[in-house]
């Protein structure tokens, strides 16, 4: 029996930049792909998109498979922001298929129980992986499908080139975006950490920005030591619940995963992909902090109006913030999002993924960030009865040497924090390193957009002649039109 059972759903194409998939599938997925105990014969669902419009399929041709990773997320997430795989899938006559990462969106292994902590014990990039694989496999086999081609950007990135390295004979070519696989092994220690190019950024944008930024965390810390300090910070943050100490902690926490995220989506055009945010996010954030100075010249209003603006996006028609709706704390100090996404991405910072070092205030505008492994392993256990593997990512992920590996494109935008944490040079003459001088977080991955640097359309072009060099499709770069090339 086929594991993919056809709870089919066919969809009409609309006409913004990402069509809507041409069908949502349920494919029957093993919860252990890993051991023969009695869970390995336990299923769940997992959500796969697809569309084929742009499939070449008859007179004996079939076209390749392009198949993206699923993140940390719901699919819908990744499917309407990665425009570039359906740009280019007409040149290749791809059929194109998102697959959703257990644990997320809709691809629960246990339901409402996914979350507890004896559910949680098999969500991995391991388990996740396979999946992946599974759902390959079946297309490869059932659609006669010889060639395929991996996508994924961020965590999806890491997922991408694990494919590759992992089963080889199932993706023959994958594109890493924005992957911060080295870091993540901890086999380079990054020239400039995470927060210190978020800063670089906010300077880039405007000289003043990070002093500004500086200031208004150092205001509020002294503020919450003053009589009174309850409702001067609850009327200077738009607070919905009135402030106290128990809240400083998660007040600092916002503020700073504001100006870290608005850093990471950092698009030349407005996008609503982390937030509704207008274009150059990080230039309006520190625009509208300067500003503030102007009227009031006080840099923890000043703090507040820019942190703002990632909570409210464009629109401001919040009257005011409920600081826990809007981030929670976690294990990953960039941030873990909200809702059940936030537990689960919580969940494998606590096992396998230890990211990006704690802010200083030395080599960055944030307040000192105390964070450790030994301070992790006491969250973790508290939470989750487990404790982070500080090696066992080197271990198991070649400790990101990939010398041996082929047909990788690894991109990373030099305006995304995570960039220093990525492979930046050509490793080998087939995995190759493209930088995006003004690029943020996989903007390469994103639908053409009138308001492109040239150096993302350049990544672009390059990427499709890797790909079609690679699948050995006879397609070089000069046989495309400009019109091709034009994303």
């Amino acid at each position: 029996m086929l594991p993919l059972l056809f709870s089919l759903l066919i969809l009409s194409v609309f006409t913004d930049d990402v069509p809507k998939p041409t069908g949502i599938f349920n494919y029957v997925q093993s919860v252990d792909h890993y051991s023969y105990s009695p869970d390995a014969s336990e299923k769940f669902s997992q959500r796969i998109f697809e569309y084929n419009k742009h499939w070449s399929c008859g007179n004996g041709t079939v076209g390749p498979l392009f198949f993206y990773t699923g993140n940390e997320g719901p699919l819908e997430s990744f499917y309407y922001n990665t425009g570039f795989m359906f740009e280019i899938a007409p040149k290749f006559g791809a059929l194109i298929v998102f697959a959703e990462h257990r644990y997320y969106g809709e691809s629960l292994p246990f339901g409402k129980d996914s979350f507890t902590n004896k559910g949680l014990r098999y969500l991995s990039s391991t388990q996740a992986t396979a999946d992946f694989a599974e759902v390959i496999n079946y297309y490869k086999k059932s659609k006669n499908i010889s060639q395929v081609v991996s996508f994924g950007g961020s965590y999806g990135g890491m997922l991408t080139a694990w494919m590759r390295l992992r089963y080889p004979q199932l993706v023959d070519v994958a594109l890493a975006a924005s992957a911060p696989l080295p870091m993540m092994a901890r086999t380079i220690e990054p020239k400039k950490a995470f927060f210190q190019i978020v800063t670089d950024d906010y300077e880039a944008a405007d000289p003043s920005c990070p002093d500004i930024v500086r200031k208004g965390f150092s205001q509020l810390y002294s503020v919450v030591k003053t009589p009174g300090y309850q409702e001067v910070v609850t009327e200077t943050f738009k607070l919905c619940k009135d402030f106290d100490q128990s809240q400083f902690d998660h007040l600092v926490g916002w503020a700073r995963n504001a100006m870290l995220m608005m850093a990471m989506v950092d698009y030349p055009y407005p996008a609503a992909f982390m937030g509704n945010l207008p274009a150059w996010p990080v230039k309006e954030s520190c625009r509208m902090m300067v500003e503030e100075m102007k009227l009031s010249g006080n840099e923890m209003k000043a703090l507040a109006v820019g942190a703002g603006l990632l909570y409210n996006g464009t629109d401001g028609t919040k009257e005011c913030f409920n600081i826990y709706d809007d981030f929670i704390e976690c294990a990953d100090i960039t941030g873990c999002g909200t809702g059940a996404e936030a537990k689960a991405w919580d969940f494998q910072c606590c096992t396998e993924f230890q990211l990006a070092t704690p802010s200083n205030n030395k080599t960055d505008m944030f307040p000192p960030l105390d964070w450790d492994l030994d301070i992790a392993s006491k969250y973790c256990q508290a939470n989750y009865q487990v404790s982070p593997d500080p090696v066992g990512a080197s271990l198991n992920y070649w400790s990101a040497d990939f010398s041996a590996a082929s047909n990788i494109i690894f991109s990373n935008g030099d305006l995304d924090p995570w960039h220093a944490g990525g492979v930046l040079e050509d490793v080998n003459p087939t995995v190759k390193a493209i930088r995006i001088a003004e690029g943020a977080h996989h903007l390469d991955l994103r639908g053409s957009n009138k308001d492109d640097p040239q150096s993302v359309i350049t990544a672009r072009e390059q990427e499709v002649s890797l790909i079609a060099q690679w699948l050995n499709k006879g397609i070089e770069r000069e046989n495309f039109t400009e019109d091709d090339m034009s994303f």
